[in-house]
């Protein structure tokens, strides 16, 4: 008994921290984005007024005009009922909130550990500075990931009982999710895609017919906004460049869950059976990399870049740890594939979702543990889920970075890197 009312303590000092730092942040309108949370906000918050009063024009600016609109749609009912614009971003705030839920939702149809380590887990995801600044500033990147969750968990409740209606939800609430930010449509040629491997002819089919018909909201959007056609402008022209600030992304996240014990003695061993072929290959790449470095091209006013390419910049003012996160990220990405096959599936998805000119840490975080998480049963996260010690280490990281992005926010220490 003694020992529950202590765990029911513990449990709640750790769900209170987040939460109550989460509301005080809203408070002082923090943004642990660089500024880039409020930014978005500001700038699309005139289309969110427009809707409201039911004026679907579409606005003079080149950043409303390239986003899908259910986001806003959504914030503008919020506004059209109150008339205020701290509370459709408190109300949001609220609904954010959903989103360590709609996880444990996921993750306890998938893992089978105890509930505290799996409330624990999840809560520790309201500290990652840019899903703060996404909740705080109602970002779009934040609703297409809830969305993404609760399908996810109709897929899941779909492989456990093979119910149809549960395959339409799935499908239905990623459609949401693409419907607030177009990159979500990797995710659900993915679920399509295993749809067509498992179903029969004749239900593939149906879900074929149903994501047509949930396609066809979208043909209207384009031709009120030819723009959001047009997506491929966006797309990056340096696509090496890309894939290695990709990387680099990659592996700041796997460090959450490379440090944890279990996963670095396999990765440990994975990299002690490579063979002669594989290490000079790496080797060869790593000294392929390094030549090319100077030629890269990266954003002039270092926009975007992730935390490593800032980090870099900051401290050595070149490229030096960036081009090495990125290599560590591209070779870790091999071991954990090697160890693991089907973990490629996310390595694509997140480059595929990730082909901007610029490319935002946000595009990743919280979406790539997500992602990781929910998607399938894998060694990275159960050896995470497998004790509380090694989740108390992930939440203590995930905390560190919080403070990180605090005293980053209260200095200012990377925004002069913007120009």
């Amino acid at each position: 008994m003694k020992k529950l009312i202590k765990n029911n303590i513990f449990l709640t000092f750790l769900t209170i921290i987040p939460i109550f730092t989460l509301f005080i942040g809203f408070a002082y309108n923090e943004d642990f984005s660089t500024g880039g949370a409020s930014w978005d906000f500001n700038l699309t918050w005139p289309i969110i007024v427009d809707y409201s009063n039911l004026n679907f024009t579409v606005a003079d600016d080149h950043f409303t005009m390239t986003h899908m609109p259910l986001h806003y749609a959504l914030l503008s009912f919020l506004y059209a009922i109150s008339n205020d614009q701290n509370i459709v971003r408190l109300f949001y705030l609220f609904f954010s909130l959903s989103l360590p839920i709609f996880l444990y939702l996921n993750l306890s149809m998938i893992y089978k550990p105890g509930k505290l380590i799996l409330i624990v887990f999840c809560i520790s995801f309201l500290f990652f500075p840019l899903f703060r600044a996404s909740a705080i500033w109602s970002n779009s990147h934040l609703t297409a990931t809830i969305f993404f969750l609760i399908g996810n968990y109709f897929y899941l409740k779909s492989k456990e009982k093979n119910i149809f209606m549960y395959k339409m939800l799935n499908l239905l609430f990623l459609s949401f999710a693409i419907y607030s930010m177009q990159s979500y449509l990797i995710l659900f040629l993915y679920y399509l895609y295993n749809y067509f491997l498992s179903e029969k002819f004749n239900n593939f089919i149906k879900l074929f017919l149903f994501s047509t018909i949930l396609a066809i909201p979208g043909l209207f959007f384009i031709m009120l906004n030819p723009t959001l056609a047009a997506v491929g402008s966006y797309i990056t022209q340096h696509i090496f460049s890309t894939i290695l600030i990709n990387f680099s992304i990659i592996f700041f996240f796997l460090v959450f869950l490379l440090l944890n014990k279990d996963n670095l003695t396999i990765i440990l061993n994975k990299i002690k059976d490579l063979n002669k072929i594989e290490i000079i290959s790496f080797l060869f790449f790593i000294f392929f990399i390094f030549f090319i470095q100077e030629f890269l091209i990266f954003d002039s006013r270092l926009r975007g870049g992730g935390f490593f390419y800032k980090l870099s910049y900051f401290l050595l003012n070149n490229n030096l740890i960036f081009i090495t996160s990125s290599l560590l990220g591209l070779i870790s990405a091999y071991i954990i594939t090697k160890h693991q096959p089907k973990l490629i599936y996310i390595i694509i998805i997140m480059n595929l979702m990730s082909l901007n000119y610029i490319i935002y840490q946000k595009y990743f975080e919280p979406l790539f543990l997500i992602i990781l998480a929910i998607l399938f049963k894998n060694f990275l996260i159960s050896n995470i889920l497998s004790t509380i010690k090694n989740v108390l280490i992930f939440y203590g990281m995930v905390f560190l970075y919080f403070v990180i992005g605090y005293i980053n926010y209260s200095n200012k220490l990377t925004y002069q890197l913007l120009g």
